[in-house]
């Protein structure tokens, strides 16, 4: 959640099968064509537009910056920053070179070969985690991210300062379903609030705008899982 303080033609293979041809013809040594076998083309499996969401993805969790605050500072929106990571879209190379200025990297270094997926891992621990929200926010998300190829699920761990908020109706794609471990928070969603305590969770769309709130002089605690990974 942002923080108020803030596709390729399928290569056929034709079998080029020549008929064999043949004359009756006893007298003369008539030549006769052999079948030709054709060696079956591949069609290209690993094309360099088919990692540009998932290169561009780990770009922006290595800055920490949310999809809202990268397409933001590159001037899109973050349903197009979304679509893009999700390739869903293939981006104008203005586009891209606006996304990757933001991202501290060059069109040259993206597609270069020797770029290499980070290895996923099993165990994060708290120090891989990666902050989101805006270093002057009282509002901290974390985000629980094991550098996989295939990223579906976003998890996150927030904490709240007293009196503190998150920018106020947000609006991204998908679910979003929390549970508060420690103090409580309100929750808006349209016009609609709710105060949540300590074990109680909440299950929302996140296409209808929405407002977490810590109303009281405690700090609160929640974990939560949204999908798809929009964060």
């Amino acid at each position: 959640m942002p923080v108020k303080d803030t596709q390729d033609k399928a290569v056929t293979s034709s079998d080029k099968i020549s008929t064999n041809i043949s004359t009756n013809n006893d007298n003369e040594n008539t030549p006769v064509a052999k079948p030709v076998q054709s060696v079956p083309e591949t069609a290209a499996t690993d094309k360099p537009e088919e990692n540009i969401g998932r290169k561009i993805n780990q770009l922006r969790l290595a800055k920490g910056y949310s999809q809202r605050k990268l397409a933001r500072l590159a001037g899109l929106t973050n349903t197009s920053i979304s679509a893009i990571e999700r390739n869903k879209v293939s981006p104008a190379v203005n586009t891209l070179k606006a996304v990757l200025t933001v991202l501290d990297s060059d069109l040259n270094t993206f597609f270069s070969d020797d770029w290499e997926d980070r290895k996923a891992k099993v165990v994060v621990t708290p120090k891989d985690l990666i902050e989101i929200s805006e270093p002057s926010s009282r509002v901290s998300l974390k985000q629980v991210y094991n550098h996989t190829p295939t990223k579906n699920l976003g998890f996150l761990i927030e904490v709240y300062q007293p009196n503190s908020s998150t920018e106020e109706k947000i609006v991204h794609e998908g679910e979003e379903i929390g549970t508060v471990i420690e103090g409580k928070i309100v929750i808006r969603v349209n016009e609609t609030t709710y105060l949540l305590n300590k074990g109680d969770s909440y299950v929302i769309n996140t296409n209808n705008p929405h407002t977490f709130i810590n109303p009281t002089n405690a700090i609160t605690r929640i974990v939560s899982a949204h999908t798809p990974a929009t964060f």
